[in-house]
């Protein structure tokens, strides 16, 4: 019989979090291949983000939500204050009203090259996106990630 190939596969990003890795591995068995799936756990940018800026994920007794800059489009979701934000290649913030929320973006989390912002929106937002898209064209590349929370319950 035939001796089983080992192969490992290393992604970046988050596979607990928004990354298709983990569901296109459980199609393989589909087209004849048999494997076994192991993920080594590691540190999420969610996690590295909170731990740079030195800042809870939520507040005391609070819900977050850890969302898309493509929902984030569609407005600030509805029954929390905190949105973790991933994916967002567009700077979804700037489409919100920034009055009264608070931004902690990072980039290359845990890399000698991070990035790291924080403060309130109205005051920082156009520096990150000025600061996002010269940092991408240095590198030409950019993983990056952000916290949100509101002051106030709007509407």
């Amino acid at each position: 019989g035939q001796q089983p190939v080992r192969i490992a596969l290393m992604v970046w990003g988050d596979p607990s979090l928004y990354d298709s890795t983990l569901r296109i591995a459980k199609r393989l068995p589909a087209l004849g291949f048999s494997l076994r799936v192991r993920v080594v756990a590691g540190l999420t940018s969610v996690q590295l983000l909170t731990a740079s800026h030195a800042i809870p994920l939520n507040g005391l007794g609070a819900p977050v939500l850890i969302t898309t800059g493509r929902r984030l489009r569609q407005g600030w979701p509805s029954g929390v204050d905190t949105l973790a934000v991933m994916l967002d290649g567009g700077c979804a913030f700037q489409g919100l009203d920034p009055e009264g929320i608070e931004i902690w973006w990072g980039a290359y989390l845990g890399m000698a090259e991070e990035i790291l912002r924080a403060g309130a929106l109205a005051e920082i937002g156009q520096e990150i996106v000025a600061l996002r898209a010269e940092a991408r064209a240095r590198h030409g590349w950019i993983m990056d990630t952000y916290l949100l929370h509101r002051s106030r319950e709007r509407g």
